[in-house]
């Protein structure tokens, strides 16, 4: 039961420093309050402030611009304008071709 209890306290302290990093260290303005009533929240609130931040009050990352090539998902651009990787890419791919058939001449 005690190890419960030691679980459960280290998870709660996990999550508040987690939030005060993220509150304290964020590059934008939160969402909804100032950064000082959020960190109230997070102290006094004891889990629940957490997660209020985490879901209510942290930045959104701002959306990339229309026509900057990003599409927004980790694919990245559905139609890259050149070889992505040297594999790809035909002069490169002639150029080994090229070199093993002059190795193999040499031997």
């Amino acid at each position: 039961m005690i190890r419960a209890f030691v679980f459960l306290f280290l998870a709660h302290l996990a999550l508040v420093i987690a939030a005060l990093a993220d509150c304290l260290g964020g590059e934008h303005q939160p969402r909804k309050l100032t950064r000082g009533w959020w960190v109230v929240i997070i102290l006094l609130v004891p889990v629940a402030g957490g997660i209020l931040w985490f879901s209510i009050g942290r930045a959104r990352p701002p959306r990339p611009q229309p026509g900057t090539g990003r599409t927004g998902n980790a694919g990245g651009p559905r139609n890259p304008k050149g070889p992505v990787a040297p594999d790809d890419d035909p002069d490169f791919l002639r150029d080994i071709d090229r070199r093993l058939r002059d190795d193999n001449k040499e031997d």
